[in-house]
């Protein structure tokens, strides 16, 4: 599997809405033949072929589709609520909406300090360091959200006001059961969100979500948040397998995640002398190690975790199985927000 296919998929917003709504169409005309949630889908040789079984390979890419119609949705009707309310609010002071909103923002922004500068960098795993990384650019960057976050404040309390309430149905994810017996975890057996990582350490998109996963154990805690490490090696990284292997020699000696952060720091260097040298590097039995690497002691698990994803549908790496639905990507710290948030809300 390749690593390009770990991209989100998105549909532009006009073929979306047409993608979307001939799969709502398909969904609604299986649903109401025979067979209710679980139609019958085919026939051979006198055998009926139920929807659950033939889609269960693409379930979900199937809930990816529905979602992207329903973001695609979701974002115009509030577009289209904030600018009727908008419009009611200038013709209420009689002013242009862009002067409303200009009043309303209130001054110039405040200038942007070089400490907002590395927090806002450091919060996306980046640097100045890197050459790519112009300091001017993400200064103008700071200063553009900021405006944009006086915008929204001001949207926002027009829409409270207006008692504002979007009625769109969110879709719901397929239910997915995985394993967590004998596998690395952060945070409490009691904690209410339970997010379980399939990675790859040879992958570069499992790379750039190791600080967003930082950043969830820091705001949320372990009374809050466990998180469950399994494997996914992908068959085009050659390394991926000895990587994950060896992650569970350490785990057997109580540092996997001292491990699984070395790994992704050299993602280039997983040979088989480099682990060993990582198992010096946070302090391991060497020789213990060396023993459990070298037998391949946890190939089976590691075998074991790889199957189980695909059996579930999991398509892609890394993917995120929170309280039984899943998020797929490397995605923003925002997106895992939103849904550890809605979970907590439920208590």
């Amino acid at each position: 599997m390749a690593d390009d296919q770990n991209k989100k998929f998105i549909i532009p917003a006009a073929g979306g809405l047409v993608v979307g709504a001939v799969l709502t169409f398909l969904i609604q005309m299986l649903l109401s033949s025979s067979g209710g949630d679980n139609p019958v889908v085919a026939k051979y040789n006198g055998n009926n072929v139920r929807a659950e079984e033939a889609f269960q390979s693409i379930k979900t890419r199937l809930f990816d589709l529905e979602e992207e119609m329903y973001r695609l949705k979701e974002r115009a009707i509030s577009d289209y609520v904030e600018q009727r309310l908008l419009l009611a609010e200038s013709e209420k002071k009689n002013m242009p909406i862009p002067q409303l909103i200009e009043k309303e923002m209130g001054g110039e922004e405040a200038e942007v300090t070089d400490k907002e500068i590395t927090e806002f960098l450091t919060s996306k795993g980046l640097s100045l360091n890197d050459p790519r990384i112009r300091k001017e650019d993400v200064k103008d960057y700071l200063k553009f959200r900021q405006r944009h976050e006086k915008r929204q404040t001001y949207v926002d309390k027009l829409k409270a006001q207006a008692n504002v309430q979007i009625l769109l149905k969110e879709p719901e994810s397929p239910k997915i059961a995985v394993s967590t017996d004998g596998y690395p975890v952060w945070g409490k057996a009691s904690a209410p969100v339970t997010i379980v990582e399939f990675s790859d350490f040879e992958c570069p998109y499992c790379s750039r979500v190791v600080p967003t996963i930082a950043r969830i154990k820091q705001e949320y805690g372990e009374d809050k948040v466990r998180i469950v490490f399994r494997d996914m090696p992908l068959p085009s990284h050659p390394r991926a397998i000895p990587a994950a292997i060896a992650s569970h020699c350490a785990h057997d000696q109580g540092k996997f995640w001292e491990f699984h952060d070395v790994l992704f720091e050299n993602q280039r260097k997983l040979g088989d002398e480099d682990l060993k040298a990582y198992a010096k590097k946070i302090g391991l039995d060497e020789a213990k190690f060396a023993e459990c690497y070298s037998k391949g002691q946890f190939k089976d698990r590691v075998e074991g975790s790889q199957q189980e994803a695909q059996r579930v549908g999991i398509q892609a790496t890394p993917s995120f199985v929170i309280n039984g639905t899943l998020l797929q990507g490397a995605q923003p710290f925002e997106k895992f927000k939103e849904k550890i948030d809605r979970i907590l809300s439920k208590g």
